[in-house]
């Protein structure tokens, strides 16, 4: 069966939940709520059954998003402390944000540099992508590492609530999310996928070891 690429509706012959009709709950500017009309493929007595299953995703005008991975020209990485409202707490993370339609990624991620840390992409470096919540969400976004430049203030959104920069080394970053100091799973994801593009603390990028951009 293949993996980490999108099926629609599915097969439920195939053993995937078959999407029979797309329901859309509510929306905002934001995201959209689907609760989908379904096959299952175990149903009773191992035969296919009808239900409900709900969906989380971006609005129609957005993609998935990008997370990025600021790396300076003395090879530390940038992290933002932000307040994050879902969870109700202050989180040390990776910059990320939402993709419009068409754009790509890499002008996602020099945006979101600006915006969250104020900070220039001078160069872009796929990490792949990661499903961090593939029983909710629909979103699958690229992982990005990018060298940067500091040009000035930073210009975050009027819904965001970030109050810091923080700044570290790789072997720092990856001892911190070791310990449980750093539990965003964005961030958790970029180190592993950032290691094989250290040499130390040293950041070497390989393209050998990079995983597909555009899988899904």
């Amino acid at each position: 069966m293949e993996e980490h690429k999108r099926i629609w509706p599915g097969d439920v012959a195939a053993g995937e939940i078959e999407i029979l009709e797309e329901v859309l709950v509510w929306s905002n500017p934001v995201v959209r709520l689907f609760n989908d009309r379904v096959r299952f493929p175990h149903g009773g007595g191992g035969e296919p059954e009808e239900g409900e299953q709900f969906r989380l995703g971006e609005a129609e005008e957005l993609d998935d998003g990008v997370v990025v991975v600021p790396i300076t020209h003395d090879d530390r990485i940038l992290l933002i402390r932000q307040f994050r409202h879902p969870i109700r707490m202050w989180m040390r993370e990776l910059p990320r944000g939402a993709r419009n339609r068409g754009e790509s990624p890499a002008n996602t991620a020099s945006r979101e540099l600006r915006e969250e840390i104020g900070y220039e992409a001078e160069a872009t470096y796929s990490l792949g992508r990661v499903a961090n919540d593939s029983g909710q969400l629909t979103g699958f976004p690229f992982l990005v590492a990018a060298r940067v430049r500091d040009v000035g203030e930073s210009e975050p959104e009027s819904s965001e609530a970030i109050d810091q920069t923080l700044c570290y080394s790789f072997s720092e970053l990856k001892r911190a999310c070791q310990r449980g100091d750093i539990i965003d799973s964005f961030t958790l994801c970029a180190v592993v996928r950032l290691e094989p593009h250290f040499r130390g603390d040293r950041f070497v990028y390989s393209s050998e070891d990079a995983p597909p951009a555009n899988q899904g």
